[in-house]
């Protein structure tokens, strides 16, 4: 028999900010390619479900980014999910290739911040902060 996850979430974490989907991307390029919880505390965490939590980021903050760079994210995000899962093994390269895409989706956030903080929009807490 098999025991419960205690760890199991009905509503996994969606990122609610320009932050913390830049957070989500640290994981995410430290997990790649496959995003297995090697030690068993989260085990329904997979490629899938990451990419999943990243792209729901994204339409939390869609109005944040504009139509524009979230669509940008949304095709970066995809491409990346393909190399990541035409190189499980991390032996032909495309493990690299698609860190690379992670970090230009940081690019794009961060100039979405930048462009939020120049333009003085509050985030949700009402600061100057960029998020």
């Amino acid at each position: 028999m098999t025991r419960p996850n205690p760890y199991f979430n009905p509503k996994p974490y969606i990122p609610a900010s320009l932050s913390e989907i830049n957070d989500q991307l640290g994981s995410m390029i430290l997990h790649a390619p496959t995003f297995i919880d090697r030690t068993l505390v989260f085990p329904d965490r997979n490629i899938h479900s990451e990419f999943d939590t990243l792209v729901g980021g994204f339409d939390v903050v869609r109005k944040k980014l504009g139509e524009e760079r979230y669509s940008l994210l949304i095709d970066l995000a995809a491409r990346a999910k393909a190399f990541f899962a035409a190189d499980q093994d991390d032996t032909n390269g495309k493990t690299d290739e698609g860190r690379v895409l992670l970090v230009e989706i940081e690019e794009v956030l961060r100039d979405a911040r930048r462009s939020r903080v120049k333009a003085k929009l509050p985030d949700d807490d009402g600061d100057i902060s960029g998020d």
